[in-house]
């Protein structure tokens, strides 16, 4: 399970990491975000649901707080909120303080 999220995590980083760079490419950024957006939608649940069992370690929970703050830019830099990184903000925020029960 560790192995699945380190590669889910490598694959939200370089996703967002093209997002920055294509801030000045419209059409670029918008495929980026909408592939970003799919890719979310699809494996974030099972990452979610596996938490209980799996919590999050210091350095999964470090990476999903360095998430948090590359959308925040990302949003800033865009000039408006990017609804679908919503949900997965709140998703992001409640994981690292989900604990084992």
């Amino acid at each position: 399970m560790f192995e699945e999220r380190k590669k889910f995590f490598l694959a939200i980083e370089s996703n967002i990491s093209s997002a920055l760079s294509s801030l000045s490419e419209p059409e670029k950024l918008k495929k980026i975000l909408h592939d970003l957006d799919i890719f979310l939608q699809d494996k974030w649940p099972a990452v979610f649901s596996s938490l209980t069992d799996y919590p999050l370690n210091e350095n999964e929970k470090k990476t999903l707080q360095i998430f948090l703050i590359q959308i925040e830019n990302l949003n800033k830099k865009v000039g408006y909120k990017l609804s679908f990184f919503e949900d997965f903000q709140k998703y992001m925020k409640e994981s690292i303080e989900k604990k084992r029960y």
